[in-house]
């Protein structure tokens, strides 16, 4: 399965193509605003590398959040129209699941953790096999804490993300997404059954401006 892989969820607008596993292409830069203007070249450019074409492709993985507002509408709105064009399965994936894939299988159950500023913390609960044990969610870091440790019921946890410092547990693996784990994920999903929603956990941080001079007269 040939199977490309996007993220500008957090700090990173990445790219990855994968075949049956093996990479084909990875590209990936650090940035947390301007998404929108790499993407699509960074896009390209792995599917130069990789000598394939769009039409080529199987799937693409997307990471739908939670993340940045932007940052998951850019992912998300590119994946979506290349599925309008080609007719690719689109396949959703969590930023938290992303990271927590980015350990190896020996690793107990893992806590994703992501920090969401304004005294909060995105965080879910993973196992062995990748599964789902608690969905994600976002609360202040003691309430985070506390839910993920009566979830694990006395089970190691290993801790990833950039939210982990934020509850006082050491992290494994790097804070960043992976967009090989993402395509790896992607190519291990369910057939979807429609083009995947954002994952929004909360309120936009950006508030309406006050209103212009004309907008407030009429």
């Amino acid at each position: 399965m040939l199977v490309m892989g996007l993220d500008t969820a957090l700090q990173r607008c990445s790219v990855a193509i994968l075949r049956d596993g093996a990479v084909l292409a990875d590209e990936s830069i650090g940035m947390e605003r301007g998404h929108a203007e790499h993407l699509a070249p960074m896009a390209a450019a792995a599917l130069q590398k990789a000598g394939c074409r769009i039409r080529d492709l199987d799937r693409v993985g997307v990471v739908v959040g939670p993340g940045g507002f932007t940052g998951v509408r850019v992912a998300l709105s590119f994946a979506r129209g290349l599925g309008v064009g080609t007719g690719l399965d689109i396949v959703g994936v969590t930023s938290l699941a992303a990271l927590a894939a980015n350990l190896d299988s020996l690793q107990p159950i893992v806590a994703s953790v992501i920090d969401a500023r304004r005294g909060q913390v995105y965080a879910a609960l993973y196992d062995q096999a990748g599964r789902v044990l608690l969905a994600p969610f976002v609360s202040a870091p003691e309430e985070a804490l506390k839910k993920l440790i009566d979830k694990a019921a006395g089970r190691e946890m290993a801790f990833t993300g950039s939210g982990a410092a934020l509850l006082g547990r050491e992290a494994v693996g790097g804070a960043e997404i992976d967009a090989k784990a993402v395509a790896r994920l992607a190519a291990s999903a369910p057939v979807p059954d429609g083009p995947p929603a954002p994952l929004y956990l909360r309120a936009p941080d950006a508030k309406p401006g006050r209103p212009g001079v004309m907008e407030a007269a009429r």
